[in-house]
């Protein structure tokens, strides 16, 4: 007998767990180029990638994708998505695996401090309190009494800030912009941004630096692409916890690779900043169903 199909909740849940590793390998390719190539050349690289990754769509609708009646948006989305990754990528090659991760998820707290004043929506007590509680994971995390904070953990706040434009410009462009159209401006802008900057410095690199660069490259807009897929089989509330997984494995990874060892107060921040960002993202969803059901 031929065995039963699984169920669009076990295929989405798969897709975003492959999502999450590709996510952390991605991290680990820069993370093992360490200084020897400049953020630069790595934000080329990336944007080369991206780039790539749309020509099937360019290919298949031609310049119809280009049409947009909201350029400037695709271009302020492009440029969010330029900074972001530029201190994305120098976070990682500053800070520990475990600790850069937990700091990326800051940006569910920035999205909610910005949703009112962006886009009008009403920010109530329970996901202010819970944006509260993770910053404060972010103060346990930077260590701020008697010491100053280290540059790379600012960089990747800002990072999550620039994250938060990402997705507060993502959902106005998704009321009325195909996804392979968001796709391709994000690959022209990145590209046209970051080209400028990196020739100054660009190098041929090492085979090894090669092969780095590359898998890089291939792992950001694979993992993207099977995020976003995975959201078509099942509710944003199943699958968002999943994304914490990162987590682990960049734990993981950087035991095993790095030979990093997270220390208590990095635990303890992380612990606060995970259960904030899970609050907030279950609390926007149960809103966004009651919204539905009165619509």
């Amino acid at each position: 007998m031929p065995s039963p199909a699984r169920s669009p909740i076990l295929n989405a849940a798969a897709l975003s767990l492959a999502a999450a590793f590709l996510f952390v390998a991605e991290t680990v390719f820069v993370k093992l180029l360490g200084d020897a190539v400049p953020v630069t050349t790595i934000m080329l690289v990336r944007s080369t990638g991206q780039l790539l990754w749309v020509v099937p769509a360019l290919a298949r609708r031609g310049p119809r994708v280009l049409h947009t009646a909201r350029l400037l948006l695709h271009l302020a989305r492009g440029l969010f998505s330029l900074i972001s990754w530029a201190l994305y990528y120098w976070s990682f090659q500053h800070l520990d695996l475990a600790t850069a991760t937990v700091l990326s998820f800051t940006s569910v707290m920035f999205v909610t401090a910005l949703a009112g004043p962006v886009l009008g929506e009403v920010v109530r007590w329970r996901r202010w309190s819970a944006t509260i509680i993770g910053f404060a994971g972010v103060a346990v995390i930077a260590r701020p009494v008697g010491a100053s904070v280290d540059p790379a953990v600012l960089a990747a706040l800002v990072s999550a800030l620039f994250g938060a434009g990402i997705v507060l410009t993502t959902k106005r462009l998704s009321n009325t912009e195909r996804t392979d159209t968001i796709m391709v401006y994000i690959g022209l802008v990145t590209f046209s941004g970051s080209l400028p900057v990196a020739l100054p410095w660009l190098t041929a690199p090492e085979p090894w630096q090669a092969g780095w660069l590359l898998l890089m490259a291939l792992a950001g807009p694979a993992g993207m692409q099977l995020w976003i897929s995975s959201f078509r089989l099942a509710d944003a509330t199943v699958l968002a916890p999943l994304s914490y997984i990162r987590l682990v494995f960049a734990t993981a990874a950087g035991i095993l690779l790095f030979d990093e060892r997270p220390d208590g107060w990095t635990a303890a921040g992380a612990a606060l900043i995970v259960a904030s960002a899970l609050y907030i993202t279950q609390r926007e969803a149960a809103l966004a169903r009651a919204r539905a059901g009165r619509e």
